[in-house]
């Protein structure tokens, strides 16, 4: 697995894959647009360039919020085996 993948949940590795390749082409092709004084298409390129990052972005999310639940869970779980050596 990629380094660049690791922050990103198993389930959306290869969609985070895809919008990274997305990112990828738009930004080149805008930079290209610019250059040749297409506007309007490098600002249709930048446009898929914001929502890739969105995407790639709410996918992040997704992994920290899901590794702070299980870091809670397992702390839980570590205070419930405690509590039940007590009694």
């Amino acid at each position: 697995m990629s380094s660049k993948l690791s922050m990103f949940l198993p389930k959306d590795q290869e969609k985070a894959d895809k919008q990274l390749a997305v990112y990828d082409y738009n930004f080149m092709h805008a930079a290209r647009c610019v250059a040749q004084g297409e506007f309007e298409k490098a600002a249709i390129h930048h446009r898929n360039v914001a929502h890739a990052l969105e995407e790639l972005q709410r996918m992040k999310n997704s992994k920290s919020s899901t590794d702070e639940a299980r870091t809670i869970l397992r702390q839980i779980e570590k205070q419930e085996a405690t509590r039940r050596n007590w009694f």
